[in-house]
Formats: C-alpha cells, sequence, structure tokens
C-alpha cells in the first residue's frame, strides 16, 4: 500500500549509483551536457578536459582541473548518499508530521488589490513531498526537455554528465573549494533545473477567505494537491476537484485519510470535510461523469491556477497541452469547455477566480494567455475585479515560478 510521505530511502531507491569506478576512469568519463539538445537524451557536448581547454582561455581552471575532478569524485562516487542527502533535506524532505500542514495560520494577505503571495510558503513542502516523482520529473516546454532536475540529478550521478553552468568560472571555484557542506553546490545546480511550481496553500486559503463564501468550492485542477491542504485550514465544509495526474489523484484520497485520523485524534472539535476527487480532464466532466447534472447551483466559489498550455509538461496520458496542440483549439478545446462546466455547477451569484500570467513559450514570443483566457470568461460571466498575486520580490527569466512579466500573476474574478 502506497504511504503519503516520501523518505530520503525512497529518493536514494530512484538512483543506480556507480560507486566502483576509479578515480582514473571516472576523470576519463566526466563530461559536459549540451544545454542545446532537445533530444531529450541528454546529449554530451564534450568530455571535461575538452569542455574546460575550449573555455578557460582567460582564467586558472585548466591549472585547478585535477582539484575540480577530485572534488566531484569524491560528491559523485565516494559519497553520493552524503550529497544526495543535503539536496533532499533542502527541496524533498518533509520537515514537520504531516497533520502540521492542516493548521495554516488565518492571516491577512491581501494589501489593496494584491495577495502576498510567499506568506506561511513552507506550507507547499506537503506537495513537493507526496507529489516528489510527478513533481521532480515535470519538464518545460518540451516532451523532451533535458533540464528537468529530476532527469538533470540522475545523468549527474549515473552517468557523470553534468551542466556546462558547473564548469564556469563562478561555479567552478564554489566545487574546487567544497569541504565537507555541498550547500552552495546545491544552489549551483538548482539554477535553472527546470522544476513545476506550487500555488502556495497558505495563498488558496487565503483568497478563499476574502473573496469568497459558502460550503462548496470546485477546482477543475488539483495544483499538486495545493488547494485541497488550503481547504482543510478553512471553514469551507465541501471540496471538490479534478486532475489529470493519476498519483495526485490518489494523494488526494490519501491525504483525507490522513485529515481524518488528525480528527479523530485530536483532544479540539475539528471541522468535518467532505471531498469528491475526479481522475479526469475537467472538459470531460461531464461527459464521463454527468458532473453538471450531479452538482448544478450547488457550487458557492471556483478557484484555481490553470494549465499555462505547454509551459508545464508533466506525467499525464491526458494533459490538456496533448489533448489540444494548437493553442487556439486549446482554449476553445479546453479552457471554454471548461468554463461552461463551471457555469452549469455554480450558483447564481457565486464567484469564479483563476490565476494566471503571459509567458514565453518555445518560440522565445509572449504569450498573453492572462488576456485570452479572461475574455474566453467573459462570454459567460461578469467580470467584477482584477487582483495581482506576488510571489517574490524579485523578478526574473530564470526564477522557477511561471510569472514572466515580474514576479505577479494576474488574479481574474468573475460573477455568475
Amino acid at each position: 500500500m502506497k504511504t503519503l510521505k516520501f523518505n530520503f530511502n525512497d529518493f536514494l531507491n530512484l538512483f543506480k549509483l556507480n560507486k566502483n569506478i576509479s578515480y582514473e576512469d571516472f576523470s576519463k568519463k566526466i563530461s559536459v551536457l549540451n544545454i542545446s539538445d532537445q533530444t531529450g537524451t541528454f546529449a554530451v557536448r564534450s568530455n571535461l578536459d575538452q569542455f574546460i581547454e575550449r573555455v578557460a582561455k582567460k582564467d586558472n581552471r585548466k591549472e585547478r582541473l585535477d582539484l575540480y575532478k577530485e572534488k566531484l569524485y569524491k560528491l559523485l562516487v565516494l559519497e553520493p548518499e552524503i550529497a544526495l542527502a543535503e539536496w533532499f533535506r533542502r527541496y524533498g524532505e518533509l520537515p514537520e508530521n504531516i497533520n502540521f500542514y492542516f493548521d495554516i495560520p488565518q492571516t491577512s494577505i491581501l494589501d489593496g488589490n494584491t495577495f502576498t503571495g510567499r506568506t506561511n510558503s513552507k506550507y507547499g513542502r506537503i506537495c513537493k513531498n507526496i507529489n516528489f516523482e510527478s513533481f521532480y520529473n515535470t519538464k518545460k516546454l518540451y516532451s523532451n526537455d533535458s533540464e528537468y532536475t529530476f532527469g538533470l540529478l540522475k545523468a549527474m550521478f549515473e552517468d557523470f554528465k553534468i551542466r556546462n553552468s558547473l564548469a564556469g568560472p563562478a561555479m567552478f571555484d564554489h566545487i574546487c573549494n567544497i569541504e565537507n557542506d555541498y550547500g552552495q553546490f546545491w544552489l549551483d545546480f538548482m539554477i535553472g533545473a527546470n522544476r513545476a511550481s506550487i500555488f502556495n496553500p497558505a495563498t488558496y486559503n487565503g483568497i478563499m477567505n476574502s473573496l469568497f463564501k459558502g460550503e462548496t468550492i470546485f477546482a477543475p485542477v488539483m495544483g499538486w494537491n495545493a488547494y485541497q491542504v488550503g481547504f482543510y485550514s478553512s471553514s469551507w465544509k465541501n471540496f471538490i476537484a479534478t486532475d489529470v495526474i493519476p498519483s495526485v489523484v490518489e494523494n488526494g484520497h490519501l491525504l483525507h485519510q490522513e485529515y481524518l485520523s488528525y480528527q479523530d485524534q485530536s483532544m479540539f472539535e475539528i471541522p468535518k470535510k467532505n471531498i469528491d476527487l475526479y481522475l479526469c480532464p475537467s472538459e470531460q466532466l461531464i461527459s464521463k461523469y454527468n458532473f453538471d447534472q450531479k452538482y448544478r447551483n450547488q457550487v458557492d466559489a471556483v478557484l484555481f491556477s490553470p494549465p499555462y498550455f505547454d509551459l508545464e509538461i508533466y506525467p499525464s496520458d491526458d494533459q490538456s497541452f496533448s489533448n489540444y496542440p494548437n493553442y487556439q483549439d486549446w482554449l476553445k478545446g479546453y479552457w471554454e469547455e471548461t468554463v461552461k462546466l463551471c457555469v452549469e455547477v455554480l450558483r447564481p451569484g457565486a464567484k469564479f477566480a483563476f490565476v494566471i500570467s503571459n509567458y514565453r513559450n518555445k518560440q522565445k514570443e509572449e504569450v498573453q494567455i492572462s488576456q485570452h483566457m479572461r475574455d474566453v470568461v467573459q462570454k459567460y460571466m461578469k467580470l467584477e475585479n482584477r487582483y495581482k498575486v506576488q510571489w517574490s520580490a524579485i523578478s526574473g527569466s530564470r526564477q522557477a515560478k511561471k510569472t514572466r512579466d515580474g514576479n505577479f500573476e494576474d488574479l481574474w474574478l468573475f460573477v455568475k
């Protein structure tokens, strides 16, 4: 039986570590990945010696290359468990018991028309942990992306292929200075390593409290279980959601079992909560489950961050981008049909909100997805307000968040 919490042994078992290779053979095999590769095969640009010979014309990397290799040999061959334990502690481990995440502090996060998305962001940690494999195997823009986090980890620890950035002057120096702490190495490694984004459960909870009233909320995607986590700390009674990643739906059920156990064991009165979860694309809920008949005029709110068309490609046979690879078809076949479904199940006067921002596609073109999706919703509901969600204090094209027009996303609020 699957357990909800993902631990370090689970993580370590995902690797086939090569601990028997000699330093001499390792020194010959260590190579640099081709960052332009789009085959998904983690193609090599050159071996490390050739790479340094070519790029280190004006610094002393060639003179320090033996030291650099020795440090990498220690990290990747002599003590990979120690190095990977540090990575897992920083990016995968769940530091608290699961019950901790059912009690998000009720803090006001609305300042003017902006929600502060980083408040109590630690509550999103559970979403990364319980969805560990799917989350860190999520790719960006290309189904054959070679720069997603877990792929890069396996290429490095199993085949001794490193990102070219790790051999750049600053990171080369950091590696040469490694003693017994791999913290700086992992900070360097994670720069530019593609991974999915997590909607802060505390932010979801705060938006629910600020903009909506009622008992029943519907999320047409499950957002790595973040919305469900936020729901448990709210006054709302019923959470309905659907997703196309089987493990996310399964984890939703396991999460609810944990909540019921927490409720039974607590000395305090814990509110009763109900969930109804589906493994199904939202635009197919009517045809497959008669969802509109089951919930017609019964939903008090819809709140979610929809997919960004082709920006994140995660493990699923039924992702909306796969079903509708043309953007205009996606807007009509996935998004408009999802909106129409929501109109059917929302009560008159109930509210619908989604969080999105524009982004750059694989052709480096700006996609006005926020405005396009807003325009579709306006065909069926009245636009009440536009808010912003601020995710960080610093903007940048290489940050992990999906924002590409700064450090904000739009929150569009409509009324049926």
